[in-house]
């Protein structure tokens, strides 16, 4: 009898052990798609400042000063051009679901946009909808990716990024 709940026992431990490792084996893929998520939509925000308002920035006279150095963006035209990098850099189809060849392993279900928000210098200081604070020109991403673990089946996993101005200064420029 001893023997049989020593055996019941160690299959439990067994099955414990392979859960846990299984369970940390999924946490460490959701990182990583992260990660490669977050660096695409920063990608795509910086795609989105190549649209710049040439007629706020004509009215513009002191740019020597740092605090008036902020560019303005043509809203339209830089939200269009964030979602064409979205597609590209997530290699998503026009309907925002995953390409073969995208590295989103979940196929089945779209990516979700659920904002691209462009904050202008004549707009500052805003709040973002994550409630942070902006202070300069920004471009607000929200997007959600469909993920398939093993134990909680299909969920999005959301990736909030504000892409600004700081994002192309160098350290040594700050």
């Amino acid at each position: 009898m001893k023997v049989f709940i020593y055996l019941v026992m160690a299959t439990i431990v067994i099955f414990l052990i392979v859960g846990g490792f299984m369970f940390l084996f999924e946490v460490q893929n959701i990182i990583v798609l992260g990660n490669r998520v977050e660096d695409s939509v920063i990608a795509a925000g910086w795609a989105g400042f190549s649209e710049i308002d040439l007629e706020a920035m004509a009215t513009r006279r002191n740019i020597s000063d740092i605090e008036t150095r902020n560019i303005y963006l043509d809203k339209e035209k830089a939200r269009d051009k964030v979602i064409e990098y979205l597609k590209k850099n997530l290699k998503l189809d026009n309907s925002l679901y995953t390409l073969p060849e995208s590295y989103i392993v979940h196929k089945d279900n779209p990516v979700i946009i659920d904002e691209i928000t462009v904050y202008n210098p004549d707009e500052l200081p805003a709040t973002l909808s994550t409630g942070s604070q902006v202070n300069q020109t920004t471009i607000h991403i929200r997007v959600r990716i469909p993920v398939e673990t093993s134990f909680t089946g299909l969920l999005y996993a959301e990736k909030s990024v504000p892409v600004n101005t700081d994002s192309f200064l160098l350290e040594s420029q700050k």
